[in-house]
C-alpha cells in the first residue's frame, strides 16, 4: 500500500508544480545486472564467513516513470518511481544445482542531475526500495513458500545511487545507474562460535548491488 500512496503523492506534487517548474516526464524501461555481497564478514575455522563466493550476478529488468524538475539551466531534481526485478544466483559449482533468488522492488530514487555539456548529464542521490516479492528459483521453477521467503528479507532497503546519461534528442535518452545498498537485505542474526549473538555493529550485512541500463522517452518535455 505504501508504494501506491507514495506514487500518488508524487503525481500530485508533479501536477501542482507543473505550471511553475514545467517538469519533464518520461517513460523508462531497461535491464539490469544485480547481485548481493556480504560485508562485516568474520573468520571461523580458518574460513571467511559468510562467503561471497556463493552469490553471483543475475540479469533482471526495470520499468517506470521519471519526473525531472529544472532548478537552473545546468541542474535538475529527479524522482523516478520504478518497478525492478533484481536478485542473485547461487554458485552452481558450490551448490551443485542451478538456483537463484528473485527480489521484486518498488524503487523510489531521488536524484540531483548536473548537465556539464549539452546532451550529457551525471546524477547522484539515494533510493528507497520497498520489497514486493521474494522468490527462490531452482532449475527455472519457483520453489518454497513465498510467505516464508518474504520473512527472510527486510521489507525496505536504502541505496546510494550514481548515474550518467546521454540525450539523443528532446525525447529519447539512455541512462546508466549504479545502486549500492546501505541496509542489510537479509533479516537474520549471526552468532559467534560460542553461540553468542554478535553485536549489532559486528553483524554481517548482505547488501544489494545493481547496475541498471535504461532507455527513456519523454512524453512531456516543455
Amino acid at each position: 500500500m505504501r508504494p501506491l500512496i507514495l506514487t500518488a503523492l508524487l503525481l500530485t506534487a508533479a501536477t501542482s508544480l507543473s505550471a511553475q517548474l514545467r517538469p519533464k516526464i518520461s517513460l523508462s524501461a531497461g535491464g539490469n545486472i544485480s547481485t548481493v555481497r556480504w560485508y562485516n564478514q568474520f573468520e571461523f575455522l580458518g574460513q571467511t564467513m559468510p562467503s561471497n563466493e556463493a552469490n553471483l550476478a543475475i540479469a533482471g529488468f526495470q520499468a517506470g516513470l521519471s519526473f525531472e524538475l529544472p532548478v537552473s539551466s545546468t541542474f535538475g531534481v529527479l524522482v523516478a518511481p520504478t518497478f525492478s526485478r533484481r536478485g542473485f544466483r547461487g554458485n552452481e559449482d558450490l551448490y551443485g544445482v542451478n538456483s537463484s533468488v528473485r527480489l521484486d522492488y518498488f524503487d523510489l530514487p531521488a536524484l540531483i542531475r548536473f548537465y556539464p555539456v549539452n546532451n550529457f548529464y551525471v546524477e547522484a542521490g539515494a533510493a528507497v526500495s520497498f520489497m514486493l516479492k521474494a522468490e527462490s528459483v531452482v532449475d527455472g521453477e519457483p520453489i518454497g513458500n513465498e510467505d516464508v521467503m518474504g520473512r527472510l528479507y527486510n521489507d525496505t532497503d536504502l541505496s546510494a545511487v550514481l548515474g550518467l546519461g546521454y540525450a539523443f534528442n528532446d525525447r529519447l535518452s539512455v541512462n546508466v545507474r549504479l545502486f549500492h545498498g546501505l541496509l542489510t537485505t537479509l533479516d537474520t542474526e549471526f552468532a559467534d562460535p560460542n553461540g553468542e549473538p554478535l553485536s549489532p555493529e559486528d553483524q554481517p550485512k548482505l547488501l544489494n548491488q545493481s547496475l541498471q541500463l535504461s532507455v527513456q522517452y519523454a512524453i512531456l518535455n516543455p
